[in-house]
């Protein structure tokens, strides 16, 4: 068959194959970030290269971090796949629900705001102190260059959960631009909100695992194991990074497919 008539009878194909993969015809298309392009160490350090990731040009807005913190009865070097269920049986299974969707081409256009709010999920977005996150790992704003105007060996993000200091993202190498985490303070409908105990750092502490403040109005943000409360004496924050963007037509938001960013040990809180 001539190669302009196999692409006229592959069109309506191509369509079909998109839309029941969830994006709909005209969508434009967020490309995920590659698993491959994000390095874990220990239980402590990751980097989510972007130095080879294209945006799409009319619609990429910026990029989300999805977070869950677990209370565990375990201290875990290698919080790798593997170790989930030690650390935390339902960081096991939240792990497993969205693992299908990562480097998957049969999931594109999927709405991961939906999937990382399920009851069984309850994520949070990730947010910055004294910085918009969408602006900082965006299109800028709040005097912060857009993201991809950046030199390209600034394109990567350094997350540090090292002891003794608030966890932090570092944008660059050393000298880059650093930003300490925080907490969301906003349930997934954003008109809710909940107060983070004790504070918003990713420190570990007493009343962050305190059973009593596991609901929605304060720790919203956390999950409780079933056990003795007196050995769950560590907490774990699992991240995943997606891209967003914003439909030209219909101004909805549009998503990439996941990747998992880390599973962190939370430093203990200072004294």
């Amino acid at each position: 068959m001539h190669k302009g008539l196999l692409k006229i009878a592959l069109a309506p194909l191509a369509a079909l194959f998109l839309g029941a993969c969830g994006l709909l015809v005209g969508t434009p298309f967020i490309e995920p970030v590659p698993q491959a392009d994000i390095t874990q160490t220990l239980n402590n350090h990751a980097v989510v290269d972007l130095r080879n990731y294209t945006p799409h040009p009319d619609a990429f807005s910026h990029f989300v971090i999805f977070y869950r913190i677990y209370i565990s009865a375990h201290s875990e070097m290698n919080t790798s796949p593997g170790n989930f269920n030690v650390i935390n049986t339902l960081l096991h299974q939240n792990y497993n629900r969205v693992h299908p969707f990562i480097d998957n081409d049969d999931f594109v256009g999927q709405n991961m705001h939906a999937l990382f709010s399920e009851p069984a999920m309850r994520f949070r977005y990730l947010a910055l102190a004294e910085h918009d996150i969408n602006q900082v790992l965006g299109q800028g704003g709040g005097g912060q260059p857009a993201f991809f105007t950046r030199p390209v060996d600034d394109q990567r993000l350094y997350f540090d959960f090292v002891s003794g200091q608030p966890p932090s993202m570092r944008i660059g190498g050393i000298g880059g631009d650093t930003f300490t985490l925080y907490r969301a303070t906003q349930h997934f409908n954003p008109l809710l909100f909940f107060t983070p105990e004790p504070g918003r750092h990713f420190f570990n502490s007493e009343d962050l695992r305190d059973a009593d403040n596991l609901n929605d109005e304060r720790n919203a943000d956390v999950a409780g194991p079933a056990g003795d409360a007196v050995i769950r004496i560590f907490t774990y924050a699992a991240m995943f990074i997606v891209a967003v963007g914003t439909d030209p037509l219909t101004f909805a938001d549009i998503f990439s497919t996941p990747a998992l960013t880390h599973v962190f040990m939370l430093p203990d809180e200072p004294p």
